[in-house]
């Protein structure tokens, strides 16, 4: 297995990657966390039209708030990735000037 390439870039590119990096992330959150409404979604009509009842709904939910855990602490890592890039960019700026 050959070691990945990569590309030469300035701080100032080498940040807005990460930026990209980060917003990219987020997007996949979202896209993840809306797949996960959907299903609290279908939990409820399913309960209005007597497919699932409360003790089924209880648990589907339980299981929902179980996989989101993963999410919400995926988000917590981003928003240190995101501060620190801040906090170096800031720097970067300082340093320049």
């Amino acid at each position: 297995m050959s070691e990945p390439v990569i590309p030469d870039r300035t701080q100032e590119e080498a940040l807005t990657d990460l930026l990209e990096s980060i917003a990219l992330e987020e997007t996949a959150l979202a896209h993840f966390m809306n797949a996960e409404a959907e299903k609290v979604q279908a939990i409820a009509g399913m309960m209005e039209d007597g497919t699932v009842g409360p003790v089924q709904a209880i648990e589907l939910q339980k299981s929902v708030a179980k996989v989101m855990r993963t999410p919400i602490k995926k988000q917590m890592l981003l928003q240190f990735k995101l501060e620190d890039v801040l906090e170096f960019k800031e720097k970067l700026e300082l340093d320049n000037s």
